[in-house]
């Protein structure tokens, strides 16, 4: 399975020590130019951008259709415009997306979508976790926003709840 991964799922794996999820669970885990810039260059000084710089198993890449980056900008950032528009040029089986008019966005091509919760629940399905109320708790310490209707729809399919 082949996924490609936007900023925000980026930097909060890094920050809960699990950025190897990642290659964990997928075959191959793809970063476009966009995403490197905002995670590694513009978050420098940052234990999380080095973190990600070292993450060999991460791939980056470039995008070809700037037509579509620069249509999908009209509705969303940079990054998730790239990621978006990578997944749609190369098949690729899953985006990875916090931000929810991404997601949207991304659906809409009928591309499959996950965010970082959406990883940690199948991170703990696949057995590589063992829970993930924690890292839902940790999240929310480190500016996650979620609200709990969604906390526990997630813990309860977690059989957390």
């Amino acid at each position: 399975m082949r996924a490609v991964v936007n900023s925000s799922p980026l930097i909060f794996l890094a920050k809960l020590g699990l950025l190897d999820l990642l290659e964990k669970l997928f075959d191959d885990v793809y970063i476009t130019e966009a995403v490197y810039h905002e995670t590694v260059v513009e978050g420098a000084g940052h234990e999380e951008a080095v973190l990600i710089a070292n993450a060999d198993f991460l791939k980056r890449v470039s995008v070809k259709n700037q037509r579509l980056v620069k249509f999908l900008l009209e509705m969303i950032d940079h990054g998730e415009a790239e990621t978006i528009a990578f997944a749609l040029e190369n098949e690729v089986d899953l985006i990875v997306l916090d931000d929810k008019d991404a997601r949207k966005v991304a659906r809409g091509f009928g591309v499959k979508v996950a965010g970082t919760l959406g990883l940690l629940l199948l991170a703990k399905r696949r057995g590589v976790i063992s829970q993930i109320a924690p890292y839902v708790e940790e999240l929310r310490r480190n500016g996650f926003r979620i609200s709990d209707e969604v906390v526990k729809r997630i813990l309860r399919e977690a059989g957390e709840l």
